[in-house]
């Protein structure tokens, strides 16, 4: 009980460092409790990379602040060589998938029936550049349908620009299925509010 009392102190006390912008591993809590943690990652972690899927802010921070090390978060899919978007160092900030990286443009594009507009910094993500695939192999169809006319490639996924000009993966179109009615509705939405 006093082992587990002393870590959460500790966490609480390297996180309010981490929100101050100082990011350490030598510290006199790093010494008591959390060298414990870094040595189950073999002691010598200094970077760690995400994606795929969002990381909560909870994990995210208590992982920058115990281990004391970067810890980015990225975005992209496989047709655009795996990343487009990436934090940078320095930004202790959460929520955010990164800034576009420079071998690529990103834009929102509306998405009418789901009311995301590009005007107001929502829309279906598109990613152009240098790391963006060509083809499908010997499937054109499914290329016209990722690939426009001038090779944006249509993630599907819903962003939103946020001040600091990162960007914030709030949606995916593929969630979204229309009723009888006309109406549209997001099936995970109502997933999230019975859970």
């Amino acid at each position: 009980m006093l082992k587990r009392w002393l870590l959460d102190f500790a966490s609480k006390r390297k996180e309010a460092k981490l929100h101050s912008g100082i990011l350490r591993n030598n510290s006199l809590w790093d010494k008591l409790t959390i060298h414990k943690i870094e040595s189950s990652l073999g002691g010598k972690v200094r970077l760690m990379i995400t994606g795929a899927a969002p990381v909560s802010t909870a994990v995210l921070t208590f992982l920058r602040a115990s281990l004391g090390c970067q810890f980015y978060e990225g975005y992209g899919q496989t047709e655009c060589t795996a990343g487009c978007c990436l934090t940078v160092p320095r930004d202790w900030t959460t929520g955010h998938v990164g800034a576009p990286m420079p071998c690529n443009i990103v834009k929102l594009v509306d998405v009418e029936e789901m009311t995301y507009m590009a005007a107001k910094g929502e829309g279906k993500v598109c990613v152009q550049g240098a790391n963006v695939f060509q083809d499908y192999l010997k499937d054109p169809a499914n290329t016209a349908e990722a690939l426009d006319k001038d090779g944006w490639l249509h993630t599907g996924d819903i962003g939103k620009w946020l001040s600091n000009g990162t960007l914030k993966i709030i949606d995916r179109k593929k969630h979204i299925f229309k009723l009888a009615q006309g109406e549209y509705i997001a099936l995970e939405k109502i997933e999230n509010i019975y859970q």
